[in-house]
């Protein structure tokens, strides 16, 4: 899977839902901007991120797993009833044109919380065999993997929870 090269990911800690939908609720909904964040073009938290978590637990990475939980947009997903079948999708819906935002399970944030500085070369050079990663360099890697860990141990020791935001 070969990830839009326009994808914006922002990793973001926060309190709680209700902080972040507030920021997001506001005309510019930046919450890079409103919260410590790292971004991280084309990391996507569904695939890409979690195999990076994969290489810390020295484990393979297996698709799947807990699902990251969706903040922003508020409301029902349009393109299901409530009875379960698909339906037509208004393009200019929020659901469709997004900005979007994910919580990651507290999991996600314990085990990045993990990452030492002396694993930074070997993380990166295990993450870095990811199709949707070859572009980019491993010294590039090693600083995102830094970045995303002590994002991590700040939300931990805050009790905060991790989220990411996506645009296209």
């Amino acid at each position: 899977m070969i990830l839009d090269l326009d994808l914006q990911t922002d990793y973001f800690r926060a309190a709680d839902e209700t902080a972040v939908r507030t920021v997001m609720a506001d005309k510019e909904g930046k919450p890079a901007e409103a919260f410590e964040s790292v971004r991280a073009k084309r990391i996507d938290p569904t695939t890409v991120l979690r195999r990076l978590v994969a290489a810390v637990e020295t484990k393979e990475f297996e698709a799947g797993g807990a699902p990251d939980r969706s903040i922003w947009p508020t409301g029902p997903q349009p393109w299901v009833t409530e009875e379960g079948s698909i339906t037509e999708v208004d393009r200019e819906d929020p659901w469709m044109t997004g900005p979007w935002v994910v919580e990651l399970p507290d999991e996600t944030r314990d085990i990045l919380a993990t990452i030492e500085r002396k694993r930074l070369p070997e993380l990166a050079a295990r993450w870095a065999r990811a199709e949707e990663l070859r572009p980019l360099a491993t010294a590039e890697l090693v600083q995102l993997i830094h970045r995303l860990g002590v994002l991590a141990r700040r939300a931990q020791k805050a009790q905060q929870h991790l989220y990411c935001a996506l645009s296209g």
